[in-house]
């Protein structure tokens, strides 16, 4: 990891092809949710800041080798049934990540796969950050994390911090998914937070 890195850990849905050792590799082998849904969960779950603390505290160079991968503290399928207002945390991650992913063509095959049938959304820079943020607050949440962890953990990315101050005047990334705590403790998911 470089002093320059915002982010340890970035995962992403790639096609079935050959891959280098730098790029570990996660397939579905004994779960029975649907390889798609499996997919949503997982590239949720390692991109939440949650284990990105985690994976700061590991790596010691600019690779996330297999090794260290696999002892990250990912969460178990059965933890997306929790209940936020009417709403289980499987449907809010399987919603927020193809309205990530599903940006452009090439992704159609995986938003099929997630049943949806409609065009590639529009990049929306906006709209991003707040699904992220909810994406993150639900991790906080699922974790057993309270706000006062969670405020902890997000004062340990000072270049998040500092790119925020210098583009909003406020860290809002923090903001963001300590208000999306709340909103989701409440079982709030659909309000969009203004701040």
């Amino acid at each position: 990891m470089r002093p320059t890195d915002v982010r340890t850990a970035i995962a992403s849905i790639v096609p079935r092809a050959g891959y280098g050792n730098t790029v570990p590799l996660l397939m579905q082998q004994d779960d029975p949710s649907p390889p798609a849904e499996l997919a949503a969960m997982m590239v949720a779950t390692l991109n939440s800041l949650c284990i990105d603390f985690v994976a700061r505290q590991k790596v010691q160079g600019t690779h996330l080798n297999l090794y260290i991968l696999e002892q990250l503290p990912v969460l178990p399928g059965e933890a997306y049934g929790q209940q936020f207002g009417n709403v289980t945390a499987r449907e809010l991650v399987l919603d927020h990540v193809l309205r990530l992913t599903y940006t452009a063509n090439d992704m159609i095959p995986f938003a099929r796969d997630l049943g949806h049938d409609g065009p590639p959304f529009i990049w929306n820079e906006e709209e991003r950050r707040h699904l992220r943020a909810r994406l993150d607050a639900l991790h906080f949440h699922l974790y057993g994390l309270s706000r006062d962890d969670a405020d902890y953990i997000l004062s340990t990315f000072p270049i998040v911090q500092r790119e925020d101050e210098a583009q909003f005047g406020t860290h809002r990334t923090r903001d963001l998914i300590l208000a999306y705590m709340h909103a989701l403790a409440a079982g709030d998911t659909e309000s969009v937070i203004a701040l």
